[in-house]
């Protein structure tokens, strides 16, 4: 079965990472563990190594990387606190 794999805030790995699904996220975000280090933490799932760099761009407003063609998921997180 293949992982998603991005880089882990924890050993600064590119790696694979196991969804927690059971965790409630926002959207946009999804809780994981580095397969690595075991690491636990909340992605933006924008930051996925296998995503496009053409379907990515950085935010005018805050600045954290988004998928072009529909709004920033942390700029609507910020503005739903």
């Amino acid at each position: 079965m293949d992982h998603p794999r991005f880089k882990c805030n924890g050993c600064k790995r590119d790696t694979e990472f196991l969804w927690l699904d059971e965790l409630d996220t926002p959207e946009g975000f999804k809780a994981y563990q580095c397969m690595d280090c075991g690491c636990v933490g909340i992605k933006n799932v924008v930051e996925a190594l296998h995503v496009p760099d053409d379907d990515i761009c950085r935010c005018g407003k805050c600045g954290g990387w988004m998928f072009a063609a529909v709004a920033c998921h942390t700029c609507s997180l910020i503005s739903a606190k």
